[in-house]
């Protein structure tokens, strides 16, 4: 089981040229991934998404690149843009009667006279290093992950062992509330009828006792509870991408639960009640970050 929540980054150099991935992931729905990168990579952006994509299937993912390349740069003049500065400088100082040369400074100002032989997307030695790096960074975070993972399961077992420790204490109180509602109702019964006569009226008012008192049986409920706990933890102990099955059983808990405690809670049992309600909705809000 994993987590949706980690970093991991990684740092890789090579002739002079080192790169630094940055990644992170939280909670979401969905696969969503933003990246960040130089402009001169935007060719890779689609190589990017998809090493991810392969690795990672849920939350919201951040990526950032960044480069440090110190190799000497391919730099070389444009000859006619040059020569077009020259005259057009030389042609200003005629125009206003200036007899000076032109100050090489101030023609090589014009950066656009010179021009880098370089192509990012031919470049084997960068494109192999951004390569490995996202794929180191992505092994950290899925570190991350699984650590935080193995965290999450452990409160898991933890809301499991004390709903069950719960339930137990609810069960030993069903038949004792059962048998104390029925005796308190016959009594009631008894009152009513004594003034009345009718062999036949006392007998039918039991009978609809017994129907009233078994609407009050929750082993149904529980039953359910227990299978849905069952299904859990059969299913916390998948790799991944179970954050959606967890949310659906933990949903049905609560719906049994939400019965439990309208049908049966008394003084005994409704502390306990609420710790089954309480456990259930704390591994709820957990399972949203689970992948």
């Amino acid at each position: 089981m994993k987590s949706m929540t980690g970093f991991g980054k990684s740092r890789i150099a090579k002739d002079s040229v080192e790169v630094y991935v940055e990644i992170k992931s939280i909670n979401g729905r969905f696969f969503d991934l933003k990246t960040y990168i130089p402009r001169e990579l935007n060719f890779f952006e689609y190589e990017i998404r998809k090493m991810v994509s392969a690795r990672l299937k849920r939350g919201t993912i951040e990526l950032r690149l960044y480069i440090d390349d110190q190799r000497e740069p391919n730099i070389a003049v444009n000859e006619l843009k040059l020569r077009k500065h020259y005259e057009v400088m030389k042609k200003a100082l005629d125009l206003l009667k200036i007899d000076q040369e032109i100050p090489l400074d101030i023609l090589f100002a014009n950066l656009d006279i010179f021009e880098i032989d370089y192509k990012a997307d031919e470049d084997s030695i960068l494109i192999e290093l951004i390569q490995n790096a996202i794929k180191h960074a992505i092994d950290e975070l899925e570190n991350s992950l699984s650590e935080e993972g193995a965290n999450i399961k452990k409160v898991f077992m933890d809301s499991i062992e004390t709903i069950e420790s719960a339930i137990e204490k609810v069960k030993q109180e069903i038949q004792p509330y059962k048998e104390e509602l029925f005796e308190t109702m016959k009594k009631r019964i008894e009152q009513i009828t004594q003034d009345f006569k009718i062999d036949t009226l006392e007998q039918r008012l039991v009978q609809e006792l017994a129907l009233y008192i078994d609407r009050y049986d929750v082993h149904e409920e529980i039953t359910r509870i227990e299978s849905h706990i069952e299904l859990f933890l059969e299913t916390i102990e998948n790799e991944s991408e179970i954050g959606k099955n967890l949310n659906f059983i933990l949903q049905e808990m609560q719906r049994e639960a939400n019965t439990l405690g309208s049908k049966f809670s008394n003084s005994n049992t409704f502390q306990n009640i609420i710790v089954i309600k309480e456990e259930i909705e704390k591994c709820r809000e957990i399972a949203h970050n689970v992948s």
